[in-house]
């Protein structure tokens, strides 16, 4: 078995592995009510687990000013100050020329953005899962400015294709889950089903991402989850179980809650 038919049944063994365990459980939530009740399956839309075709959503557009440009060859920078977002599965890199008009400014990505694969490769599509606020400086040259890159974290969308790190050899992203130069921001999704699994990770503050993970190091006979990945995963997981199978019951949401309260708890 190759490197990517053993990650993609890494993959879907997980997912198979939180479906039974939930299933098995089969109690009700413990504790306070739960914000929802349930959230639906998004296995049959375009772009989300198995399905083909574009995601369907607003179309993400730059403010005037500023355009995307591929940059292939510029190395990965792991400086966590250019990583953004609140899920850890792989990161999209996002490269921002500003034109004379821009005076500087922010540029916001909001929850909901999806990042469409644009490799030759059958890899995953991936979303970002909260608001993103990103400094762009001002244009102080009478052309082209400077290029600003940085690094959105994101979660996957389809639990049975590739990984963008899988054939990440070079020396800058080998030990790193970037997908350098295999995406572009496409649209914001509108899928009601989505944006209820959103709003769950509103305003915790310690998802925010201050750390790197080697994805290789799960390959190791002695490896035990990091603490700290604990709420990535448990997300991701979660969230596989809307886009590749039937959707998340009460059980199933609590179990989330739980872990999202235990490692990241909500800012009130």
């Amino acid at each position: 078995m190759n490197n990517r038919n053993r990650l993609r049944g890494i993959a879907f063994i997980g997912l198979l592995h939180v479906v039974l365990m939930s299933c098995d459980k089969g109690n009700k939530p413990k504790g306070d009510s739960l914000p929802i009740e349930q959230i639906g399956s998004v296995q049959s839309v375009a772009g989300f687990g198995k399905q083909e075709g574009n995601p369907e959503g607003i179309p993400f557009q730059l403010p005037k000013g500023l355009r995307f440009v591929s940059r292939d060859s510029y190395p990965f920078d792991p400086s966590i100050e250019r990583l953004f977002g609140n899920m850890n599965t792989f990161y999209a890199d996002i490269n921002i020329v500003s034109d004379p008009t821009w005076d500087g400014g922010h540029v916001e990505f909001p929850a909901g953005l999806i990042m469409l694969n644009i490799s030759p490769s059958g890899i995953q599509n991936g979303m970002l899962m909260g608001r993103v606020c990103i400094n762009v400086p001002p244009n102080i040259h009478d052309t082209e400015g400077d290029t600003t890159t940085v690094y959105l974290g994101v979660a996957c969308m389809n639990a049975t294709r590739g990984f963008p790190w899988e054939d990440n050899f070079a020396d800058d992203t080998k030990n790193y889950v970037i997908g350098k130069g295999k995406y572009r921001p496409s649209v914001v999704t509108t899928e009601p089903e989505v944006l209820k699994f959103i709003s769950l990770l509103n305003d915790r503050p310690g998802l925010k991402l201050v750390q790197h993970q080697n994805p290789w190091d799960a390959f190791d006979e002695d490896y035990v989850e990091p603490e700290w990945m604990k709420p990535y995963n448990a997300i991701q997981l979660a969230f596989w179980k809307m886009t590749d199978g039937g959707g998340l019951s009460a059980p199933d949401l609590n179990e989330l809650l739980t872990t999202l309260d235990q490692y990241s708890p909500k800012q009130y």
